[in-house]
């Protein structure tokens, strides 16, 4: 295998993955198979991540990947559980969302100060209309459409037996993931609170 190796300004390779999570990435993970995980099934080595256009939350994964730092792989033949993520956490994770909106507060700020030679991000759409969202717009969109979607309120929902949290997820492919009580909403609760 071949590899070609470039020197980069660090604000350039933040800049590349910014723009690549707003244009969006479908990828199968390097080297997939069972040297990585011998128990996933090989719908969970390919991934799509993007930005959801309404909201600007970052999203990701599929529910036959572990998503995140807590999540358990199945590998019990005898429960049945064997490539299934014990709680699969695709769609708009709570605490990665919280975290973009620091993160895009952090590059406005230092853009706006000169520090950092970016301003927005751009994309292209399949019919080659091109997007551009400052970094405060960005941040801004997250921020208006948080509480909205992540916030279980009075709302009557059969997955709903908890009120007054904060959802794990927003968009998972099993609905009853969004409704985890997970220790991850602290970190976006705070994230997205000094960001307002």
């Amino acid at each position: 295998m071949f590899y070609l190796f470039k020197d980069q300004f660090l604000y350039d390779v933040i800049q590349e993955a910014m723009n690549v999570h707003f244009q969006g990435l479908i990828y199968r993970e390097r080297n997939a198979g069972k040297d990585i995980d011998a128990h996933m099934i090989e719908k969970g080595f390919n991934n799509q991540i993007g930005i959801h256009p309404e909201t600007g939350f970052v999203f990701g994964g599929n529910d036959a990947n572990c998503g995140t730092w807590m999540d358990k792989m199945g590998s019990s033949d005898k429960a049945g559980n064997r490539g299934r993520p014990t709680t699969p956490r695709d769609g708009s994770a709570v605490e990665l969302v919280g975290l973009l909106t620091s993160c895009l507060r952090f590059l406005q700020k230092m853009s706006d100060n000169g520090v950092y030679p970016y301003k927005c991000v751009e994309r292209i759409s399949k019919d080659g209309i091109k997007a551009t969202w400052t970094f405060k717009e960005w941040a801004d969109r997250i921020v208006h459409n948080f509480e909205k979607h992540f916030f279980v309120g009075n709302e009557k929902e059969p997955l709903i037996n908890k009120h007054g949290i904060y959802k794990d997820t927003v968009g998972a492919t099993q609905p009853w993931c969004d409704y985890q009580l997970r220790c991850n909403f602290p970190i976006a609760m705070v994230a997205v609170s000094i960001c307002k």
